[in-house]
């Protein structure tokens, strides 16, 4: 059985690594007198003297996600490596997909001894770092330690990651398109006789024909963390719309189809939504998700052949399609793009970082080894791919569109990975496998669909309303699986009593800041 790929998302967007990714050209970078690619191992006799002469440390790194069986040995590696260039190994650590929410915050309030951790928009960067648990990153301090970093990114990937005026995070350099599409079993589509699923209801008669003819398999794989990506799919992105700063922080979205203007309102205020929830309560009714699905926080029904349609990205899809092609060949997973020719918006450079511990005792040390990470380039393909020959291995080139990209076999897919490597995502590569149209599809979702907005990303300083925010995201965890989920019998009365609710624990006090706040990035970007 395969293992479960999650890109979150949300986000961002959603971002994806090496294998499953669908952006840009390979990279080399020169430092010194080294010059590696991706799989050797090359260092410099200066390199190695330095290090020589550094004290050892063990830096310890949370990733969100769960370890994939070969994790250890892929660390094992990376600190072989980094210990001849900085004399530091790494240690990874873990926050599952079930319950970072919780645990992420509580990491910093009790005190943990740590030294860097992924942050994102979506992941607790503001909130973090205006509360002072993330280490400052003056100019001083990177370019004395990253040097890669500092000669990379560019002035704007600074000034759109700070909070209150200061940087805290290393943004990854390649921010895409936001989208979500549904993953579907094809072969049990063309079994009952179905036409290629293109629209809602086409996926509507997709899952009746499941619930009819299939015991003991439920149409939907989700859970109450992931009944989310139900709506982004369905209701946010075809209008052009996406969280200004994320729904457990805020209600607020914004149209980022046009750059010219500020066109802020809260989700349930979004043409379509109210139908919405009427519709995921008629799927529930009809069978199409699970009563463990309102406790549940991740699923891995997908995967297990228990059901036979996931929401998510298509990196994701094109990851369930090769591990299916191995495990299960007489599945044919099939990808449905329901944002095919529509406005897609991004999340920015706050859309995968890394952060580090203000109370790390190896901060230098750390900051040199994410510099390493980032962009050395064998560093940078471990991380992302695993052990070269092992676990994956460049093997061409592929044109798209006029555009050359890496083409990478996986070896092992699924015995790397699993977690949120994506802050290192800077180089990427299409697979060798995919499904029909994907790496064309990936191309139109950067290339062509993507289009910036100055809010992109934006970081919201919530000082003056931490209560507030506490109290919102209380309240979405009681109410949206519930709605998103169909489990409100009443749709429209459990949304008035979820709208009360937000206003009293101060909602009206946090969407005020935040427009205040909004209208200010906005116009400092026209000047």
């Amino acid at each position: 059985m395969f293992k479960k790929i999650l890109c979150t998302v949300l986000t961002a967007s959603l971002l994806l690594g090496a294998l499953s990714a669908c952006t840009t050209k390979k990279k080399t970078t020169t430092t010194g007198e080294t010059t590696t690619t991706a799989g050797e191992s090359k260092v410099a006799e200066g390199e190695k003297t330095e290090a020589s002469k550094l004290e050892p440390v063990t830096l310890k790194m949370y990733f969100i996600g769960e370890p994939a069986v070969d994790n250890e040995m892929v660390f094992n590696k990376i600190s072989d490596v980094l210990e001849q260039r900085i004399n530091a190994r790494l240690e990874p650590l873990y926050l599952s997909w079930g319950d970072y929410l919780q645990r992420y915050p509580l990491l910093f309030s009790s005190g943990e001894d740590f030294d860097m951790i992924f942050t994102a928009a979506w992941a607790f960067y503001s909130e973090t770092a205006s509360k002072g648990g993330f280490a400052e990153l003056t100019p001083e301090l990177l370019e004395k330690n990253a040097p890669l970093v500092m000669k990379t990114l560019p002035k704007n990937a600074w000034d759109s990651t700070k909070v209150n005026g200061k940087n805290y995070m290393i943004p990854y350099n390649n921010y895409w398109a936001n989208h979500f599409g549904v993953i579907i079993r094809g072969d049990l589509r063309k079994k009952y006789n179905l036409p290629e699923v293109k629209t809602v209801e086409d996926l509507e008669n997709y899952m009746q024909k499941i619930v009819e003819n299939e015991p003991g398999m439920v149409p939907i794989a989700t859970s109450r963390n992931e009944a989310e990506f139900i709506m982004r799919a369905l209701v946010l992105y075809p209008q052009g719309r996406y969280y200004l700063v994320g729904q457990n922080t805020s209600s607020m979205t914004y149209d980022f189809t046009d750059a010219d203007k500020v066109d802020l309102k809260p989700f349930y205020e979004v043409d379509g939504y109210v139908d919405y929830l009427k519709r995921m309560r008629e799927w529930n009714q009809k069978g199409y998700f699970s009563k463990s699905d309102l406790t549940a926080t991740t699923t891995e029904r997908f995967q297990a052949g228990k059901s036979a349609v996931q929401f998510h990205n298509i990196g994701t899809a094109n990851t369930y399609w090769q591990l299916a092609k191995k495990e299960h060949p007489d599945w044919e997973v099939e990808y449905v793009n329901l944002l095919e020719g529509k406005k897609l918006g991004s999340s920015g450079y706050l859309g995968n970082g890394l952060a580090f511990n203000a109370r790390s005792k190896n901060l230098e040390r750390a900051i040199m080894a994410a510099d390493l990470l980032n962009y050395d380039p064998e560093l940078n393909f471990l991380i992302n791919s695993g052990i070269p020959g092992v676990h994956s291995e460049i093997v061409g080139k592929k044109t798209v569109n006029g555009r050359e990209y890496d083409v990478v076999r996986g070896i092992k897919p699924d015995a790397y990975g699993n977690m949120s490597t994506w802050c290192f995502a800077n180089t990427f590569a299409l697979p060798e496998e995919s499904f029909d149209g994907y790496a064309e599809t990936c191309d139109s979702y950067y290339y062509h669909q993507k289009v910036d907005h100055p809010l992109d990303g934006m970081t919201f300083v919530t000082d003056s309303v931490n209560t507030q925010v506490a109290n919102n995201a209380n309240v979405m965890s009681e109410y949206i699986p519930v709605l998103y989920l169909g489990f409100a019998e009443d749709p429209e009365a459990t949304l008035a009593e979820f709208k009360k609710k937000l206003k009293d624990g101060g909602e009206d006090q946090i969407n005020a800041e935040l427009e205040k706040q909004a209208q200010s990035v906005f116009e400092a970007s026209k000047k």
